[in-house]
């Protein structure tokens, strides 16, 4: 049974290239995403939370997205997160 994630899916389709930056960005981000869901959801599926972190460089905000979903981030709370920037 093949228990990766969509995105997980997604992102080791990716060139070598782009992989290993989104990893490289996942490993860098994975602290705060633990500290974001230690916490109750400030918005519906944390999106708010996630947001805030995209919002910093909004300009990667996609990648930063991807990276996200493959440390385990609610997709739902994602994909609301990337509509509203």
């Amino acid at each position: 049974m093949n228990n990766q994630t969509k995105a997980q899916q997604f992102i080791n389709d990716l060139s070598p290239e782009t992989r290993a930056a989104v990893l490289n960005i996942a490993t860098t981000i994975k602290p705060a995403l633990d500290q974001i869901h230690a916490q109750q959801p400030t918005s519906k599926n944390y999106y708010g939370d996630y947001m805030r972190l995209m919002l910093v460089k909004p300009q990667y905000a996609k990648i930063l997205a991807l990276a996200m979903l493959y440390e385990g981030a609610n997709p739902e709370g994602v994909e609301a997160a990337i509509k509203l920037i």
